[in-house]
């Protein structure tokens, strides 16, 4: 989250982590949800095509509705569409493509300070007794 930055970019970011951390949210879920999904007074987040194509509610605390408070005072600017939609490029507004999400995803791998060779953390079979 301290790698996002405060721009338009690290606020999308960081709220679109705050989602899918805090609200438990699949990628496509979280990307598929539109404005009118929020629902702050509930703690909630209306999924309209979940898994199964089933629609449910996913609940969020508090401080995730803090980190997603500041994204859509800038997606105001922006045309009307997805609540995580493209910000540059020519598609502005439009939801984000299978294969510019894999890009997204890859080159924040890259800015995290996360170790990128696997051997450098332990894996979830070392930690067993």
């Amino acid at each position: 989250m301290r790698q996002a930055g405060h721009d338009r970019h690290g606020l999308r970011l960081r709220a679109l982590i705050a989602v899918l951390w805090r609200a438990g949210l699949r990628f496509s879920e979280a990307l598929a949800l539109n404005e009118t999904d929020i629902d702050t007074a509930r703690g909630s987040l209306l999924v309209r095509h979940g898994k199964g194509d089933k629609r449910r509610e996913a609940g969020m605390d508090q401080f995730g509705f803090e980190q997603l408070a500041a994204w859509p005072t800038h997606r105001v600017s922006l045309p009307v569409g997805p609540l995580f939609c493209v910000i540059d490029a020519a598609a502005l507004g439009t939801p984000t493509s299978a294969p510019r999400r894999r890009t997204f995803r890859a080159s924040t791998r890259q800015r995290s300070s996360t170790p990128s060779d696997p051997d450098a953390s332990p894996r979830s079979q070392q930690l067993r007794d």
